[in-house]
């Protein structure tokens, strides 16, 4: 079929509860489960998944006595599926918001190390400061920000420098940042000074694993020392995860400073006396190259403001400690 008469037919025809009833048959399995999930009939669910493969003229489903299977055509379909029902429940977020005090929104993307790094501090000052100004955050890695700025998904990106920076798009340090050795409170070596890098291999790490830039600087230490500890078997890249057993347990991990800041500064934490020798890229800001003012504007005139100024006494002392 002509993709414009199926694309024409789906926007006068298609309704958001054949999304819904999509994503969820494929999702439970079972034709029950999804009329349960969406508070429908039975027979209203059936109906739809037929009114939906007679719009697309394909098969979504494999029906057996178990319950339901998706189709390959299914399986490609159901990312879009979730991306509109997504989009659905942003704009009610955005809709409600404005129409209670916001005037206007802005779509940030960050890395997690940006967010303790730099959005978690400039927050409180920020919202007192602009409180008609509403914001969207996503944490996200440096792959996905690209795929939300190539889908003009984003209005502002905070992450380390990207190999390429997006056509149209400029790149604004704000935060420099380092690796550091990390471990709980009540490490046997947190109130150790002056480590030697040799008495690292003794201790159990925890590692995000490959590909990351934290796993190369803890592979390109243990080139450097000459050896192999041990790590804890548990692959991750939950730091809050990796927050929690650091605390629970005797280990060990090379992490980016901004990353953990808010435990450091906390002591949930400890940054032990030793240097890695290891650089990490800092933390910067991507705007479009194109002035666009507005609320988008005056959030990163405020990041940049912010990145200019000494951190508050209380964070100074903490990492003096």
């Amino acid at each position: 079929m002509d993709t414009t008469v199926l694309a024409n037919r789906l926007m006068v025809r298609a309704r958001l509860r054949h999304l819904q009833a999509l994503v969820k048959l494929a999702e439970m399995g079972s034709v029950k489960k999804a009329a349960d999930a969406l508070g429908m009939a039975q027979p209203s669910v059936t109906h739809m998944l037929a009114d939906l493969e007679s719009l697309l003229d394909c098969t979504l489903f494999h029906r057996h006595a178990r319950g339901v299977t998706p189709t390959p055509i299914c399986l490609a379909l159901l990312p879009y599926a979730r991306r509109v029902l997504d989009s659905i429940h942003a704009c009610a977020e955005v809709a409600s918001a404005m129409t209670t005090k916001a005037n206007a929104v802005v779509r940030v993307a960050s890395i997690a190390s940006a967010i303790t790094g730099v959005i978690n501090p400039a927050l409180p000052a920020f919202g007192r400061q602009h409180p008609d100004i509403w914001l969207t955050i996503t944490e996200a890695d440096i792959h996905a920000i690209g795929e939300l700025i190539a889908q003009d998904g984003l209005d502002l990106a905070l992450c380390r420098r990207p190999a390429v920076v997006p056509a149209g798009w400029r790149f604004t340090p704000l935060a420099q940042d380092r690796y550091v050795i990390a471990a709980g409170p009540t490490h046997p070596l947190a109130r150790k000074r002056r480590l030697s890098l040799q008495t690292l291999l003794a201790e159990t790490w925890i590692l995000i694993p490959a590909p990351s830039d934290p796993r190369r600087a803890f592979d390109a230490l243990m080139e450097e020392i000459g050896g192999t500890p041990d790590i804890k078997p548990v692959g991750t890249r939950s730091l809050a995860i990796i927050q929690y057993l650091l605390r629970a347990e005797r280990l060990i991990s090379i992490l980016p400073e901004c990353m953990i800041r808010d435990m450091l500064d906390t002591h949930q934490l400890v940054r032990l006396d030793v240097d890695t020798g290891q650089s990490c890229e800092g933390i910067g800001m991507l705007t479009p190259e194109l002035p666009t003012g507005g609320a988008a504007g005056v959030l990163s005139a405020f990041l940049e403001k912010q990145a200019d100024q000494p951190p508050e006494r209380s964070t100074v002392a903490a990492r003096r400690r």
